[in-house]
């Protein structure tokens, strides 16, 4: 685990929350290395991006096959490439607008990932992308979709900073858009980078990328809920609290884990060591485990006494 955010979160004026601040950025990059590379999906649009395509030359489209045996364009992730001013004042909108709703917590359809620059010509890139998806886990291969924001904003509380420049190395600079903020990662310098290839991930790492779907969860039901301040919430925090659940509370089952991580956030991170939720665990849980599991038995547990038990449980 790292001791510092890799990731930095640009600290903007609020205008950098729109279409056109976004586009903005993005010929920035263009100006400071007269490329600009995009990583778009169409899995849950399919074709959404066809007509995006016409305007580019066939050599501008980087397609990354996601499963053994898929052919040349088979596959909705794909990288586009400009190197045309004018391509990028045709398009450049309609991207950052793609961008622009991935601030959305409801947003269930990232269709453009990011953007950023390479040194890489666009064959060599392929294979160095492509060889970062497969992990070899503790029983059998994955795909490792660390370029989806909604997975790179934990990566730097599971890998170190050898094993995160073997994925975002590939990229002088590397720009996305999460719900928590706008985020990019610089190696403007070209500063020639410590890299380990993140071929085989320990028990724990395994864990932890497991637990990335759920405190995903957490973190956009947590949102709904009117006892939380939303401006508190914190992804990282939520991420660390159910991994404190699996390994310290030997809190398992996934229902469980959700429960778990949105009573941190109402209740407070230690609210396992208050006296009443401990008797009420007791009494239910640890008694009589085949008839309650963690959720279950925290029902028991009265939403009018929710308040005092915050204010009584020490951060």
């Amino acid at each position: 685990m790292m001791s510092e955010n890799y990731l930095q979160r640009a600290i903007e004026p609020n205008e950098l929350y729109s279409v056109e601040a976004i586009y903005q950025k993005m010929q920035v990059v263009f100006q400071q290395h007269e490329r600009l590379l995009v990583l778009l999906d169409e899995t849950l649009a399919p074709r959404i991006f066809d007509d995006l395509k016409k305007s580019l030359r066939s050599d501008k489209i980087i397609y990354i096959p996601l499963a053994k045996g898929n052919g040349y364009k088979d596959t909705p992730l794909f990288f586009i490439e400009i190197t045309d001013e004018k391509i990028l004042k045709d398009i450049g909108l309609q991207l950052a607008e793609h961008l622009f709703h991935n601030f959305d917590i409801s947003n269930n359809e990232y269709l453009v990932y990011g953007f950023g620059t390479s040194d890489y010509e666009n064959d060599e890139l392929n294979q160095k992308f492509k060889a970062s998806l497969v992990l070899q886990d503790i029983e059998s291969k994955i795909l490792f979709r660390w370029y989806d924001p909604r997975v790179m904003i934990y990566l730097d509380q599971i890998f170190n900073e050898p094993q995160m420049n073997s994925l975002l190395g590939n990229f002088n600079q590397w720009h996305f858009i999460h719900p928590t903020g706008y985020y990019q990662w610089d190696n403007i310098a070209q500063k020639k980078l410590v890299r380990k290839t993140i071929n085989k991930i320990s028990a724990q790492q395994s864990l932890a990328l497991d637990l990335i779907e759920i405190s995903n969860i957490v973190f956009k039901s947590a949102y709904q809920l009117e006892q939380i301040d939303n401006n508190k919430l914190k992804i990282q925090k939520i991420f660390k609290n159910l991994y404190q659940a699996h390994e310290h509370y030997h809190i398992t089952k996934y229902t469980d884990l959700v429960s778990y991580g949105l009573y941190a956030e109402v209740l407070g991170q230690n609210f396992m060591q208050h006296p009443y939720i401990q008797k009420v665990l007791q009494q239910y849980l640890h008694t009589e485990p085949e008839k309650y599991d963690f959720t279950e038995a925290m029902n028991f547990v009265a939403e009018d006494s929710w308040t005092l038990i915050k204010t009584e449980i020490i951060e």
